[in-house]
């Protein structure tokens, strides 16, 4: 390879990623060269506000890091807090933006992250646009923003690009889903092991008739079959896409039919752990939180009932509510409850109707855009 060659490295073509696709709407992925990155955007923020500003980063990779924010709209604390936590890595290589989501977290040990990463252009324009944020990482199809909301996991682009129709259905089945790959294990075994009087008659026969003369206790059997499943879903990402496929179609017959008819494991457990895994790609940003939590959540259901998963939840709520990075809590605008946001929230309103920025994200310039009243004022 030629010196020249080294210099410029071949590139990936632009192509839509394999998250966040759109039945309409821009098309546009993130590649692995930086400066192509930011020129996405700036084909999008074309005003003379939106700044970069450089770092570099890593003793030997000495790899590129760009700051954007739009600076009438990004509150300056924050983005002095971001460049503070930048210039403070040290450490021999950055190879990803990954590598410094967690530098960036102010909590140590924390569940949920304190930057989103996406691989669109337009999602990051938008968010820019809130008063975010943006960071991006020579060599990374993933650019970071911050501050990182939890309502941003239920907020999808087809909410945005396919009309107002729905919207509210779809964002509450995906809180619901969430909720479910979480909750589901838990409360089957709960239900199962100390609440039997809460079941149906004929349904508590059905599952005494398919859990009877097992080898496993119920709760053992559990979480047999949860770490089964992770482990076929991290063998299906590291195959090759057509191995992958078929090791999934093996892995669902062995598991969920032979294992069943043989009797090594009951399909009711079986069936709850399958529609707790289905329900956790539905936030795809979180599913490793997600699978935590619904391991976590199955011991406290098998050991403790339904009395302890409640007190569970209670205790995730309130350490999930307490969370307030850059300024932002991570539960806005639930709670705390900003009646504003909620334009945008569960529900979303027409575009026009969205007057002001959302107050859960620090910005200095709360207008958004003007009431059809002042633009035929000003007409």
């Amino acid at each position: 390879m030629s010196e020249q060659q080294a210099k410029q490295p071949p590139q990936r073509g632009l192509a839509e990623p394999p998250t966040g696709q759109v039945l309409l709407g821009p098309r546009e992925g993130f590649v692995e060269n930086i400066d192509t990155n930011i020129a996405l955007v700036k084909k999008r923020i074309k005003h003379q506000d939106f700044k970069l500003q450089t770092l570099t980063i890593g003793k030997y990779t000495q790899t590129k890091v760009v700051v954007a924010y739009i600076a009438s709209i990004a509150e300056p604390t924050v983005v002095k807090d971001v460049v503070k936590r930048l210039k403070q890595i040290d450490c021999d290589g950055i190879i990803d933006s990954s590598y410094i989501s967690e530098s960036l977290n102010p909590d140590r040990i924390a569940l949920y992250k304190a930057a989103a990463a996406e691989e669109k252009p337009d999602i990051i324009a938008s968010r820019l646009l809130e008063g975010r944020v943006a960071i991006f990482v020579d060599g990374s199809p993933a650019v970071l923003t911050i501050p990182h909301l939890f309502l941003e996991n239920i907020q999808n682009s087809n909410d945005y690009y396919s009309g107002n129709a729905g919207v509210t259905m779809k964002r509450t089945i995906r809180l619901l889903g969430s909720l479910i790959a979480i909750l589901l294990p838990g409360f089957f075994l709960a239900v199962s092991l100390y609440h039997l009087s809460i079941i149906p008659l004929n349904t508590l026969e059905s599952i005494a008739n398919a859990t009877e003369n097992h080898l496993f206790p119920p709760i053992v059997e559990m979480i047999i079959v949860i770490i089964l499943f992770e482990i076929i879903y991290e063998a299906t990402l590291i195959m090759p896409k057509h191995l992958g496929s078929a090791i999934s179609i093996i892995a669902v017959f062995v598991v969920g039919e032979v294992a069943a008819t043989v009797g090594l494991l009951s399909a009711p457990t079986v069936l709850v752990v399958a529609i707790s895994g289905i329900t956790s790609y539905i936030m795809p940003n979180m599913i490793a939180q997600i699978s935590v939590l619904r391991f976590i959540f199955c011991l406290i259901g098998g050991f403790l009932g339904l009395y302890g998963l409640v007190a569970a939840f209670i205790v995730l709520l309130v350490y999930t509510a307490g969370i307030d990075h850059y300024g932002a809590p991570y539960l806005a605008p639930f709670t705390p409850y900003i009646a504003d946001d909620q334009k945008d929230a569960l529900t979303k309103v027409p575009f026009p109707e969205m007057l002001e920025r959302p107050r859960s994200i620090p910005n200095c310039n709360p207008i958004r855009q003007n009431s059809r009243e002042q633009q035929d004022d000003k007409q």
